[in-house]
């Protein structure tokens, strides 16, 4: 190793570890170099997974919150159908704090979370923008008492929408209440009601409210990949590896 690390500096022409008695540690040349070697070595391992994909068999037990499956899911599930084909998914949609809860227990292998604070144990997927988002012809002054739609308590996006809404001495209600986002939708469709989503799932027929005095920014959420404590299974391994790919930033 340290040959082959010898020859590598050599053909660089430049040090990449700072070596004492006590520590290795690399040098600048050295953290910049290592985004690109691992993307190298990350290519590779994919490259020889997926050569022998059609003989990985097994079984993978994934939760995604709600409110992140429609932007995760059709990516993901049209890799694993189209390079995994003997490897099967059960998907588990539920809220962040209920899937958090089963991966701690045991009966998730891996969930895909929204929170709007970063978890200890977790890998960081993304940390996508929240807005405030309407129907073309709704106009935030035209209501004294803001109408929104969202999510039930404990859910990230709501907690934000709420945040936001007391920060500014707001009045709100809620006009729905629910965990299914195409209701959440329609309602913001018909110009019933605001809601706050994040980037990447807006539809293109809603607007994003960017100015509003009654509107404060809902700041950032965090996309989240939690695993169960202990080894994974090859299988989930590879849907572990399948997910982070989907988010080139992770």
């Amino acid at each position: 190793m340290s040959l082959r690390i010898r020859t590598l500096e050599e053909q660089v022409g430049m040090r990449l570890l700072e070596r004492n008695r006590a520590d290795v540690r690399l040098t600048d040349a050295g953290r910049d170099l290592l985004p690109g070697a691992q993307a190298m070595v990350d290519l590779h391992d994919r490259l020889i997974e997926r050569a022998g994909s059609k003989l990985i068999a097994g079984t993978a037990r994934l939760g995604v919150a709600e409110d992140c499956c429609s932007s995760l899911l059709p990516g993901l599930i049209g890799r694993m159908r189209g390079t995994y084909s003997a490897l099967e998914i059960e998907i588990r949609c539920g809220s962040s704090a209920v899937l958090r809860r089963d991966v701690g227990t045991g009966s998730l292998d891996l969930a895909v979370v929204m929170m709007l604070e970063d978890l200890p144990s977790a890998a960081k997927l993304s940390r996508p923008r929240l807005y405030w988002v309407a129907a073309p012809e709704f106009a935030v002054a035209d209501w004294p008492v803001v109408p929104i739609a969202g999510h039930p308590e404990g859910y990230p996006l709501r907690e934000a929408a709420v945040a936001a809404l007391e920060s500014r001495n707001t009045a709100f209600r809620e006009v729905l209440t629910g965990a299914d986002e195409q209701a959440i939708r329609c309602a913001v469709a018909c110009g019933a009601a605001v809601a706050v989503m994040a980037e990447g799932t807006i539809p293109a027929d809603m607007k994003v409210i960017s100015h509003s005095p009654a509107l404060a920014s809902p700041g950032r959420a965090v996309i989240q990949l939690l695993e169960t404590p202990g080894p994974l299974s090859e299988a989930a391994g590879i849907v572990k590896r399948e997910i982070a790919s989907l988010y080139p930033g992770a």
